[in-house]
Formats: C-alpha cells, structure tokens, sequence
C-alpha cells in the first residue's frame, strides 16, 4: 500500500530568494503548514504529499501539496491572504483595492504534471487553491472569485471535499513513485553542539497557528 505521508510542508521556503522579505516567507510556511495538518489526517485513505517541485526547468515556485487517491492526482497550492472579500468580476480585487497578482493561471502547473505523469494512467484534477486569513478572527471571502486554472476553497473548507476525494481507493503505487522524485529536499544544517540542538524546538504543523505581523498576498 502508497498510501501515508511523504515529505514536509514548507520545505523548500527555507529558500527565501523568491520572496519580497522573510516575513512574507514566514507567513506563507504558517499557510503551508495549516493545509498539511488537514491533509494529514487522510493519510490512511492516501498518500499525501508535501512539497514538490514542478517539473518544469528554471521554475523556483513549488507545488505545495499533493494527494493521491486511486489514480487521481490533486494539486493543491496554500495562501495566507488579508482578511476581505476577494473578487474578480472587474479585475482581481480585495473589496475596491486591486490585487492583479492573485489572478495568476495555475494551468501550466497541471500541465506540467500531466506531462510528468504521462504512462502511469494518472488523471490530474483541477488544482485546489486553499486560502487562510493571516488574522485570527477576522474572516476573508472568496466565493466570487475565480482564478484561472485552479478552484478557490477557503480554509477549512477543503475538508469535506477531501473527504470525498479519498473515496477513490489507495493510492496507485506507480503514481505516488513518480511524484516522490519531486519532492523537494531539506537542505542538510551545519552541524550542532548537542546542548544547541537540545535547546531548538521542532517545528510545528499545527492548525492553529496565524501570522500576527502585516499579512501578505
């Protein structure tokens, strides 16, 4: 049986190139991290994935998240955005203030991955995108927006879809070997006197965990 975890959330933002500052890498980890500890518990059902490069040259970007049920592979890519109302019928906006970026086409990710997973007879589904206030108690809503090549699902409301999703059966064992060699690896730390390594806490994947400072797109 495939099924289980395979590889860690937020691994490869310990590369915080891509970024505008560390903060924004730091609050985007705190999303990652959310989405894996719902994923998680579905790791029975299938195998569930974290973490993976997207098998196209050059790109830097990861795919966050990756669940395997049966042949069917889902995408999914986690956000913390500011709490609001997301919309998109005239332009990407938050309420009246324009955020164009949140608009970007997730369809060469699937494409990318069909390519990848071509022979295996996986079918790539839509990719998820899972978005999280960064401000506890202060709510966003995303049911007019719309972004191209992906669906939005607020928050926790992807857990009744996964919970469908996992009826597919066990993972295909073919599928979950091919999307292993994605998975991004930790970069190996300098090695530690042992009272130093006694004394770093492990990080958490916890559900609770929201970003104080500014929040970010």
């Amino acid at each position: 049986m495939s099924n289980g975890i395979y590889g860690r959330a937020a691994t490869g933002l310990q590369d915080t190139s891509w970024a505008v500052n560390e903060n924004v890498a730091r609050i985007g980890a705190k999303g990652e991290q959310k989405t894996e500890g719902l994923l998680n518990g579905f790791a029975k059902k299938a195998a569930v994935l974290h973490d993976l490069r997207i098998p196209l040259p050059g790109f830097k970007a990861n795919i966050d998240h990756a669940v395997v049920s049966g042949k069917s592979v889902l995408l999914i890519d986690s956000k913390m955005w500011k709490p609001g109302f997301y919309w998109s019928m005239l332009g990407y906006r938050r309420g009246w203030e324009k955020t164009p970026h949140i608009g970007k086409s997730q369809e060469y990710v699937s494409n990318a991955m069909n390519a990848f997973l071509q022979g295996t007879g996986a079918k790539v589904l839509t990719p998820r995108l899972v978005v999280w206030s960064s401000r506890d108690g202060q709510p966003l809503s995303t049911w007019m927006l719309n972004v191209p090549g992906a669906e939005v699902v607020n928050g926790l409301r992807i857990v009744p879809f996964m919970r469908s999703f996992v009826r597919g059966g066990s993972a295909d064992p073919a599928i979950v070997r091919r999307l292993q060699e994605l998975l991004v690896k930790a970069p190996r730390a300098t090695r530690q006197p042992a009272a130093d390594r006694l004394s770093v806490p492990p990080r958490p994947a916890r559900l609770d965990v929201y970003a104080d400072a500014d929040p970010f797109v």
